[in-house]
């Protein structure tokens, strides 16, 4: 059965774009080679990604939520999913030994090779306007003909930002403006969301969309694996190591109490009682983080992940 909180059900006002990608799911075999999702921003083209290539590597064919991909997929370590990241130009790279994430490093070390846990590998361009020329010449030859077992999804805002020889060569999915009543809905629930993170009260920060998607999905990804808890240490360092009080207005320390809510939220909704000591755990981290003495949150992390992981 498919995982309620991550399906097609997210996605608000595009039901042409959802016709196309579930008459693809039900024949993996026919899917194409090359998707484009376009149109503009926030109206849903990241997430209809996202829950199309979970349940395309699924090995159940129904985003169950317990396979072997689908776990792997939600932990974020799918060697089967290739997502390009964002907000960063794509290169062709070197001839020899290319950089990751470049289109040589995919087309030598990825794309001859079979999927390892699914039938299907995914790879994802989130940006696929940051393609560079050269790189994007390159990468047409293999949209012309991609082995079977590989698929590729641009996602672009506009057409016109591609080659032409690339949109002829794939299925291009819309994605609409949404209607008025689907913007109303969508704000209210974010609305409700938001008060959650911050206890019922009102937002004490003021901080992007972008950033607290971002904050808020390594939370939710890392927090309830013991493991996963030392890479989301790791992630919250280099963070704060790159923060600067003009970042969003915010200072490090802000940062880090918005991390706790984020870890609150997370460890309230799931399974409280077992959580508690976590949930300690953060009230005194938030607590001691205030002492005013130089550097002390480094010392305090260590603590605090140490606890979370036991």
């Amino acid at each position: 059965m498919a995982d309620a909180l991550f399906s097609f059900d997210q996605v608000s006002g595009q039901d042409v774009a959802l016709t196309y990608l579930k008459s693809f799911l039900k024949d993996r075999t026919r899917i194409p080679g090359s998707i484009i999702f376009y149109g503009p921003d926030g109206v849903g083209k990241w997430t209809a990604a996202e829950r199309f290539s979970r349940q395309l590597l699924c090995l159940e064919g129904t985003s169950c939520g317990v396979c072997d991909s689908c776990r792997q997929f939600m932990k974020g370590v799918h060697p089967d999913f290739i997502q390009f990241p964002r907000r960063k130009n794509i290169a062709i790279g070197k001839e020899k030994d290319p950089e990751d994430f470049t289109i040589r490093w995919l087309l030598s070390a990825r794309i001859p090779f079979k999927p390892h846990t699914s039938d299907y590998r995914v790879v994802l361009f989130p940006e696929a306007n940051r393609i560079n020329n050269e790189a994007e010449t390159t990468l047409l030859k293999t949209l012309e003909e991609p082995p079977a077992h590989t698929k590729f999804i641009l996602i672009v805002n506009d057409l016109k930002n591609l080659k032409p020889t690339i949109v002829s060569r794939s299925v291009c999915v819309p994605f609409n403006y949404l209607p008025q009543n689907e913007i109303k809905k969508i704000r209210r629930d974010e609305m409700t969301e938001s008060k959650l993170y911050y206890g019922g009260s009102l937002n004490p920060f003021e901080i992007s969309d972008e950033f607290l998607e971002e904050w808020h999905e390594n939370v939710r990804e890392h927090c309830h694996d013991s493991i996963l808890l030392f890479k989301l240490e790791n992630w919250v360092r280099d963070q704060l190591g790159e923060f600067r009080s003009n970042k969003e207005g915010l200072t490090g320390i802000d940062f880090l109490e918005m991390i706790c809510l984020l870890l609150l939220y997370e460890y309230r909704q799931k399974n409280f009682e077992a959580n508690v000591g976590r949930i300690e755990a953060i009230l005194d981290f938030k607590m001691k983080l205030h002492y005013e003495i130089p550097a002390l949150e480094y010392v305090l992390l260590s603590q605090l992940f140490l606890r979370l992981a036991t």
